[in-house]
């Protein structure tokens, strides 16, 4: 696979802080892959997410897109077509329908109105919300779950090539938050985009990421298939961060399915 993403030896120094958010960190993102990024609060992994996109410039280093420095590329433009991106909070308006709600990112790309319509009713397919039940519904009167997947719809309405989901599913108990990993995962095989997600949780990281990026303190710990990370782990916080989060999961038989 090529490379679609490159953070190279990139640092974020904010003044109020005596050590970097993010500290000479460089890797690689390959298209069509999952890739987790794992750590505590605090670690970096949001701010390198949005370093990711342009919403954060980094100290120094280089961020590349398709080989290209960011800067190079019009940010806002980027947003709009390349990246799309889910929050745990998902953002949806609240004073406007699911189908406003989504069409307002296809608008903003200026796309035609009857496009509009249709994508609109082909994303709540594809997240598997009936349009004819959601799309004059408001926020209020989903559950936590369904706004979700309405999140995640507005992500894919420009058929962005990069996904960026920043602890999309933290906020939700524990069953709905399985099914909609198991979504993601279905939309991935469906939809072959490159995928760029932040947790804290290994479980979930195992789960859904084909490479798995351990991060702590602003560095870059450990970037691995999950096979490497829990069988060749390169420091004692990689090693401690599997045996804790994983317990005695056999890793073979446990994650070939994902962990429940």
């Amino acid at each position: 696979m090529r490379v679609l993403l490159e953070a190279i030896n990139i640092s974020k120094t904010y003044p109020e802080r005596t050590s970097p958010s993010i500290d000479d960190l460089s890797l690689t993102i390959l298209k069509g892959e999952s890739l987790v990024i794992i750590g505590s609060s605090g670690s970096g992994k949001t701010t390198l997410l949005k370093m990711l996109n342009g919403l954060v410039e980094p100290t120094s280093g280089s961020i590349l897109i398709h080989g290209k420095d960011i800067k190079s590329y019009n940010i806002s433009d980027l947003r709009r077509s390349f990246f799309g991106y889910v929050f745990q909070k998902v953002g949806l308006f609240p004073h406007m329908t699911i189908k406003d709600n989504i069409k307002i990112v296809l608008r903003l790309a200026k796309k035609p109105e009857k496009f509009c319509e249709e994508q609109v009713r082909e994303l709540l397919d594809l997240i598997r919300l009936s349009p004819d039940l959601y799309l004059n519904r408001f926020p209020h009167e989903l559950s936590g779950g369904e706004q979700q997947r309405v999140g995640v719809a507005r992500a894919l309405a420009t058929d962005s090539e990069c996904l960026l989901m920043d602890e999309p599913f933290g906020a939700l108990d524990a069953v709905t938050r399985c099914e909609l990993q198991d979504e993601i995962l279905r939309l991935k095989k469906k939809l072959k985009k490159t995928i760029v997600f932040v947790t804290h949780d290994i479980s979930e990281a195992f789960k859904i990421g084909d490479r798995i990026a351990v991060m702590q303190d602003g560095k870059l710990e450990q970037i691995s298939s999950k096979e490497a990370i829990c069988t060749a782990p390169e420091t004692h916080f990689v090693e401690q961060l599997v045996q804790t989060g994983l317990g005695n999961v056999n890793f073979l038989d446990g994650f070939s399915g994902g962990i429940h």
